[in-house]
């Protein structure tokens, strides 16, 4: 090909990439449709023992399941969330990216990350977001029914009946919690369930859940092998197909890229050969595991276990004693009252997640419904790294500095304010504290704050760089409820830490129809990997044992470093720095692709 047709191409692909005619749109042309963000659901995997399969070996849904779902619901289903541009012409995209969210994290996690990547493309690229199974089990009533009801209020009054409502469909009130703040101890709101009886929230207990002992790595992947070919029918043998993930996604992603979806040793179908990258968002992908591995008769004995009514937990019940189901609760509801009825005092402080226990400890000072979800998940505010985000300030009250809890990075404590509740400050507000001239130790403290210079790329880990200030509040408010929700209230984690046990490589299984885990040393697909100066990636060291674990050339292992950067930031960024370098990787991987060399 002469270089003046290689140019042609490369201008060709240029305004197929963005929907644009280059000569006229340079910046990506007109908009060529609505943009949409839905929730899809698709058969899944038939994992023989789950609810649904209609095999001997299903275990059959208990009483609360059925309550939730229905006499007889079927979860072998998979569910994403499809962030597109609905094209007048009908035009496929040129590009998919499945994206799978971190630790306890749900699809609406990636939903600000994905709006920004398909405007950028205009359309040409399309986001799934993956909502994993046990999604399916989340009693979303309560939220709904706040939901419906603030959208249905004409007055103030209405708007708290809905969302107290709401609230007491998930918790009891006690004296100390008075929910609807009337005085005396209401019984729990009560909705009808799938059967049509009216009842509150009923927990999910492990025993309820038994199935989830067989959901472990071969089941999610096999789910989502379901989606890649989905997504190569519609781009075509000339689209791309690209698999990611965030945190603890980038794990999941790997181990797709590392799995052989053909259970006969003597033919391999690796998870790479179905894509044509590998996206790695704030998370360092699959480590080496334990030392030694399980056996292959302690790993079936941990199994029956696990499946045994009275056994081990197949779901995280807790994590640092914060209740997950309650935590995803609340957190549907706080995103609800924090944009439909923002500057009054916070509701959630009146449940038992955040007006007692651990989190009443660190939640004591009143605070707004707005206020109160920058003060959880703020990185100035929050103490767990993996939760953090860069949203703002709260500085019309004293805060206290604590140097760090469970080996953290140091945080605030915020007090009572003397104009009554704890207000917000946006990121972008102009009046954020910072450090120079404040010091970090004495209130009200800082929002930006000066870390100290990049170490070398070789260096171990640690933050590094001036603190951005990047997320919108409210957008971090809408992803709590809208497209799904924030917070997995039922995470996997049994099976999911057996399987991972075994790291990069579980060929010391010897049983493939268990766990394929054979094909790391064979990925050589591109990488791209992010990660946040202030966050749980913030070196080049971050993502040195996956990158030096496969095959993928030096040339082909990207890695991007943002300033400031905390680890939900890299998703949730109002503008995120993010996006332009997976736009360049993406427009760089589709002109490889046409012109044949990838």
């Amino acid at each position: 090909m002469t270089s003046r047709r290689a140019l042609a191409l490369l201008a060709l692909l240029a305004s197929l990439v963005t929907g644009a005619t280059v000569a006229q749109c340079p910046n990506g042309g007109p908009r060529a449709g609505a943009l949409v963000q839905t929730l899809v659901t698709v058969p899944g995997y038939v994992e023989p023992h789950t609810p649904g399969s209609g095999g001997p070996l299903e275990i059959s849904a208990s009483a609360n399941v059925q309550s939730l779902l229905g006499a007889h619901p079927d979860l072998n289903r998979v569910t994403y969330l499809r962030t597109a541009i609905q094209k007048p012409s009908g035009a496929p995209p040129r590009a998919i990216l499945i994206l799978v969210p971190g630790f306890l994290g749900g699809a609406a996690t990636f939903a600000p990350l994905a709006r920004q990547l398909v405007l950028a493309f205009n359309g040409n690229l399309e986001v799934w977001a993956i909502d994993r199974r046990p999604n399916q089990l989340e009693d979303e009533r309560g939220a709904r029914h706040a939901l419906a009801g603030v959208m249905a209020a004409s007055t103030p009054e209405q708007i708290f009946q809905a969302l107290e409502e709401g609230a007491r469909f998930y918790f009891a009130e006690t004296p100390a919690l008075d929910i609807n703040l009337n005085g005396v101890v209401d019984p729990q709101f009560e909705l009808p369930d799938a059967n049509g009886v009216s009842r509150p929230w009923v927990r999910l207990s492990q025993d309820d859940m038994r199935f989830a002992a067989y959901w472990g790595i071969d089941t999610y992947m096999r789910d989502w092998k379901i989606l890649v070919d989905q997504a190569r029918s519609i781009v075509g043998p000339h689209g791309l197909v690209l698999f990611g993930g965030h945190s603890m996604g980038t794990s999941w992603a790997s181990a797709f890229a590392a799995y052989d979806f053909d259970p006969d040793p003597g033919h391999v179908v690796s998870g790479h050969s179905l894509i044509d990258g590998l996206l790695l968002l704030e998370g360092g992908g699959l480590g080496a595991g334990a030392s030694p591995p399980p056996t292959h008769d302690q790993y079936l004995a941990q199994v029956a276990s696990l499946a045994s009514p009275g056994g081990p937990d197949v779901t995280l019940s807790d994590f640092q004693g914060v209740e997950i189901p309650a935590l995803g609760a609340t957190s549907e509801i706080s995103g609800i009252a924090g944009i439909h009825d923002p500057d009054a005092p916070a509701l959630a402080q009146r449940t038992p997640l955040f007006g007692a226990g651990l989190l009443g400890i660190f939640f004591q000072a009143p605070a707004s419904n707005r206020s109160m979800v920058g003060l959880f998940i703020d990185d100035d505010f929050e103490p767990v790294a993996a939760f953090r985000a860069s949203a703002g300030f709260s500085s019309n009250g004293p805060n206290q500095f604590v140097a760090g809890l469970f080996g953290g990075p140091p945080f605030y404590i915020a007090g009572p304010s003397s104009s009554g509740v704890r207000t917000w400050q946006d990121f972008d507000d102009p009046d954020l504290p910072t450090c120079p001239p404040n010091d970090p130790t004495v209130s009200p403290g800082c929002a930006i704050q000066d870390l100290g210079p990049r170490p070398a790329p070789t260096d171990p880990p640690r933050n590094w760089g001036v603190e951005a200030e990047v997320t919108s509040l409210d957008d971090v408010l809408h992803v709590q409820f809208e497209n799904g929700n924030f917070v997995e209230w039922y995470f996997v984690s049994g099976r999911v830490n057996l399987d991972f046990s075994y790291g990069r490589d579980s060929s010391a299984l010897g049983d493939e129809s268990l766990l394929a885990l054979t094909q790391n040393a064979s990925m050589d697909k591109p990488v791209l990997c992010i990660g946040g100066s202030h966050g749980l990636a913030p070196l080049e060291s971050s993502f040195a044992g996956y990158l030096g674990s496969i095959a993928t050339p030096p040339a082909d292992q990207e890695i991007v470093l943002l300033e400031g950067y905390a680890h939900l930031d890299v998703i949730l960024a109002h503008q995120n720095a993010a996006v332009p370098p997976i736009r360049d990787w993406v427009s760089g991987l589709l002109q490889r692709k046409l012109l044949g060399g990838l």
